[in-house]
């Protein structure tokens, strides 16, 4: 058993990872603000506190592992590992294959990564900067530690129960509800993305086999089709569902959002060329295993259903945003 700190651990990855370490039988400290999840993990205990402020505290919790699944700028992360350098033994940080440059046609862990602008701020954030900021955390990391002492996650698209963004939510749920359903590009349409409870399970591995150097956490290249995850989305909650295919001409016409208004569509631009295409042979050959498509369905949307009937998904298409782009592909046909 491993003295834990969790940097976060309250919202989506870091409680779902928090659960596997746990049920592994460590203990654990919170660090967090209290604002999100209060309630969760009565049995460990709970340091409030904003990372962004004086961290100072963090030395005398004596963790041996940090798992940092809050970490959104350099210098925050930087002044985390500085305050536990004396104790912590395996540094695991939370960043995103947004670290690297994406217009290669295939990323893996060696690929290059994304650079901050001369004189751009390391501590504060910026989404336009998100992936830049995390590679500069990454490095930080590093130079404190020491690269045997820091697990680096390059997390995909994370999807699953209690995610925040629904951007994969929508798409069980909206499936459920039945009727015309607008749907992206074509049922071969290559997707890629990992269940987060895939990602927690690893991550709890990694501390028992004392992993270090960097890790891309993504389902297999090439193993996954829109169609396939609407199929499995009809076979959650069969029903009257029928999909209207929609081309990425027609979508940038009528100024569909990408990625959030209408999830896990990206039209095809240089810059994130190899989004779809993350190698993860080390993440698998480390213990990654990846659970079947249908599962992660089911789960999601039985999530989804326990939520209060007032609470309005944070992505996809609205109802009526949809009937228009419905009534307009009709006419256009």
């Amino acid at each position: 058993m491993s003295a834990i700190l969790f940097l976060g651990g309250t919202s989506f990855v870091g409680r779902h990872i928090a659960e596997a370490v746990i049920a592994a039988g460590h203990e654990v400290t919170f660090f967090h603000r209290g604002t999100t999840g209060a309630d969760l993990f009565p049995n460990s205990r709970h340091l409030h506190g904003d990372r962004y402020g004086d961290v100072s505290s963090l030395a005398e919790v004596d963790a041996e592992i940090v798992i940092d699944t809050s970490g959104y700028t350099p210098d925050s992360v930087a002044a985390s590992a500085r305050a536990v350098a004396g104790s912590v033994r395996q540094y695991l940080f939370m960043s995103s294959v947004d670290a690297c440059d994406l217009s290669a046609p295939s990323i893996d862990e060696s690929s290059p990564t994304k650079q901050l602008p001369a004189g751009a701020s390391t501590s504060e954030f910026a989404i336009e900067r998100y992936g830049a900021l995390k590679a500069a955390a990454e490095s930080r990391l590093s130079e404190i530690l020491g690269d045997e002492r820091v697990a680096i996650i390059r997390a995909g698209l994370m999807v699953g129960p209690y995610d925040k963004t629904d951007r994969f939510t929508y798409w069980p749920a909206r499936v459920a509800r039945g009727g015309e359903i607008l749907a992206p590009v074509g049922r071969d349409m290559p997707v890629q993305f990992i269940d987060v409870r895939d990602v927690a399970a690893w991550t709890a591995g990694a501390i028992e086999r004392t992993l270090h150097g960097t890790y891309c956490l993504v389902g297999t290249p090439g193993a996954l089709t829109f169609g396939d995850v609407l199929a499995a989305c009809r076979a959650a909650a069969p029903n009257d569902a029928r999909f209207t295919w929609a081309s990425t001409e027609f979508l940038l016409a009528h100024e569909v959002g990408p990625w959030v208004e209408l999830p896990l569509w990206l039209p095809p631009e240089p810059e994130h060329a190899g989004l779809l295409n993350v190698r993860n042979e080390k993440a698998l050959a480390t213990g990654l295993r990846l659970r079947p498509l249908t599962e992660t369905v089911r789960d999601t949307l039985s999530e989804f259903r326990k939520r209060p009937a007032t609470q309005e998904l944070r992505a996809g298409l609205k109802p009526e945003r949809e009937a228009e782009l419905l009534a307009a592909l009709a006419s256009a046909r």
